[in-house]
């Protein structure tokens, strides 16, 4: 007997083992595919070249004691003369990869957990599978199907261009008896005006219900997450309220004419020249309220775009690339070190010299973290090509032009946690984007944000690596040792 209650125990303390196991590697790829997502889907896919290569199987090509050190610092990794990492680098044109020096050896091991999962995903049965186990007989009747309803389609063609030339046939025979009779048989003015009828309701309709089933579908019925957001939103609704009005009372007149002034033989038509005091009216009060809407607007775009009150806002530097965002902070001077594109890295790929005393205590993130109630200034700067700074849920937008840097200051009113709440959605997460098509990965290219408190945002800075802790060697010495 006891030897029986100790075999159960053995078994139930196997299977937690396993289950415990398998709960933990299943937990190991969930977090690699949020940090696969967050990181690295602007230049990688798992079955697909974008920028960088597919990873599919590369857990299986590489060891993982050396992709801990790639994905670390690839550079470093090809600097020191590895074979493997010179190769992979000159076979991807000496493509500089992003450094991830903050990720932790746990972080890495879950992105290899997640490629291992997604490559290892059973492949859809494909054509070559299907077309073996066909057997020959099976082919024949497939091609005498094709074959058949080849003629069929065809047929289809003749038979509808014959009644095509059937039915104009009987229009011109109708038309001839109507110059007979000297009476129309087809009232062609009477149907065209109950279609226009027609197409107003049907039209207007449409509009409504497009109005109300998607409009609370869309960013802009979101609580905005900034102190001008209310502004914008403001600006927006009395401007799609005031356009909207005009537009039914105009295109309801347009159609509703078309329909009651139809041609008619009993009715002369009335030929109307001119009235000077509708054309004054329907003048002055369109020049009166756009220039009240367009005063409004300059003086709310003059209001957030104004430069003094950056001067003692948080900087925040947003760099864009091909296919990518970067986020660079001040340090406790909050003064961003000067860059130059010479200097750019294969490890500071911003251009920035950390041995400048302002920018030794520099920190370049992946994510954008803010804080709520304070005021800040996104510093915007591109390397390559143009791209547009979206931030939809802070009606922030501003183009990122190489060689032209721009600014936008704005202040965060709603944290990451509050907004969930509101928005009834636990894995709710802030989001930039680019919103100007930049090249084949445009729809890659997106950053985490995250709207803190104080005590979070300290808490997440503070294990954040300043610049000068990061080694800086130039795009030309890499290259003269990938050669080598």
């Amino acid at each position: 007997m006891k030897i029986f209650i100790r075999l159960i125990q053995s078994t139930f303390i196997i299977a937690a083992l396993l289950l415990s196991s398998i709960n933990s590697q299943a937990q190991t790829a969930d977090e690699g595919a949020q940090l696969f997502n967050a990181n690295c889907t602007s230049c990688h896919a798992i079955n697909e070249k974008v920028v960088g290569p597919a990873l599919k199987g590369a857990h299986k090509k590489y060891d993982e004691a050396w992709l801990l050190k790639w994905v670390k610092n690839s550079q470093a990794l090809v600097k020191s003369g590895d074979a493997q990492a010179v190769k992979v680098y000159n076979d991807n044109n000496q493509s500089v990869m992003t450094s991830f020096t903050n990720f932790t050896d746990v972080q890495v091991k879950s992105l290899i957990a997640y490629i291992k999962a997604e490559s290892e995903k059973p492949a859809t049965a494909t054509t070559a599978s299907v077309a073996g186990s066909t057997t020959s007989s099976t082919m024949d009747a497939t091609s005498s199907n094709e074959g058949l309803e080849s003629k069929i389609n065809w047929l289809i063609i003749i038979i509808s261009v014959l009644l095509i030339m059937i039915i104009v046939l009987v229009f011109d025979i109708l038309a001839k008896v109507g110059d007979i009779q000297g009476k129309p048989v087809i009232d062609w003015y009477g149907i065209n005006g109950f279609l226009l009828l027609g197409f107003l309701v049907l039209g207007m309709g449409a509009a409504t219900w497009e109005f109300i089933v998607h409009t609370p579908l869309t960013v802009n019925a979101q609580t905005p997450a900034s102190e001008h957001g209310v502004i914008y939103d403001s600006m927006f609704n009395i401007t799609l309220l005031l356009t909207g009005i005009v537009f039914i009372i105009t295109e309801g007149l347009l159609f509703w004419y078309g329909f009651k002034y139809r041609s008619n033989a009993k009715r002369k038509a009335l030929y109307y020249p001119d009235n000077h005091k509708l054309e004054l009216i329907w003048t002055i009060i369109p020049a009166i309220v756009l220039t009240v809407l367009v005063v409004r607007g300059l003086k709310t775009w003059s209001s957030i775009t104004d430069r003094a009150q950056a001067e003692n806002a948080q900087k925040i530097e947003v760099y864009g690339y091909q296919f990518a965002w970067n986020a660079r902070y001040a340090g406790t001077d909050n003064i961003l070190g000067p860059h130059d594109f010479r200097k750019i890295g294969v490890v500071n790929a911003l251009g920035v010299d950390p041995n400048n005393e302002t920018a030794k205590d520099d920190i370049v993130t992946n994510e954008l973290h803010f804080k709520v109630g304070q005021p800040v200034v996104l510093k915007f700067r591109a390397k390559d090509v143009i791209h547009s700074a979206y931030l939809p849920h802070f009606r922030v937008q501003m183009n990122v032009v190489p060689g032209l840097p721009t600014q936008f200051t704005f202040t965060p009113t709603v944290t990451t946690a509050q907004m969930r709440v509101l928005l009834g959605k636990p894995n709710f997460d802030y989001i930039l984007l680019c919103n100007k098509i930049c090249g084949s990965a445009h729809y890659r290219m997106k950053m985490k944000v995250v709207v803190d408190t104080q005590d979070e945002y300290n808490k997440w800075l503070g294990t954040q690596p300043k610049l000068a802790s990061i080694s800086t060697p130039s795009v030309s010495d890499t290259k003269t040792l990938a050669v080598k």
